[in-house]
């Protein structure tokens, strides 16, 4: 989409109102409940892409069209959630070795169990999660990670719907449920 075109005029939501974001963004009509198309930049995916999101440009990265970085953040007030994702797209020979890609994102997850694998229209998604829960001013904070890789990518459960082809992708989105406050930053 235009990154110029006129904010006003566009969904009055945290993904357009972005110049960033909407850079990547299809259409401004939603493609369900709360999600708009997003294409990356490196043209080797689309994913349903959440209203109340953005992407933070200082952590976006892209090499050609091989490799894309970025971090994706919300906040859901009305359901009191907080998340991120923590995505890598790589489109190279060395993707199809899954046994050592699931290494690779095991050890940056600090993960240490055994992946499902799912097939879901041509694609193999192999996912995992963990759950934590901490305390903060005598208050329960549970906090959810999920790090699936997909290939070729496809569906990421909590945040989106991605298509395309793919070698790899590893995202990792963190769900942080906190206490109801009046007066609580936005990412």
């Amino acid at each position: 989409m235009d990154s110029k075109a006129q904010p006003e005029k566009l969904p009055n939501t945290v993904a357009f109102q972005d110049k960033f974001t909407r850079e990547s963004m299809v259409s401004p009509k939603e493609v369900k409940e709360g999600y708009y198309l997003f294409r990356s930049r490196t043209g080797g995916f689309t994913m349903w892409f959440p209203k109340d999101a953005k992407i933070n440009r200082g952590l976006y990265e892209k090499h050609d069209k091989y490799y894309e970085s970025s971090v994706i953040a919300g906040v859901r007030e009305e359901e009191n959630i907080i998340y991120y994702i923590d995505m890598v797209y790589e489109n190279r020979n060395i993707t199809n070795v899954i046994d050592v890609n699931l290494s690779l994102l095991s050890d940056y997850a600090n993960y240490n169990g055994k992946y499902t694998k799912i097939e879901a229209n041509r694609n193999t998604i192999y996912f995992a999660k963990n759950e934590n829960d901490i305390s903060v001013d005598n208050k329960k904070i549970l906090i959810i990670n999920f790090f699936p890789m997909l290939n070729p990518i496809t569906v990421l459960k909590q945040y989106g719907s991605y298509t395309g082809s793919v070698a790899r992708t590893r995202p990792r989105g963190v769900i942080s449920m906190w206490p109801k406050r009046k007066n609580w930053r936005k990412c």
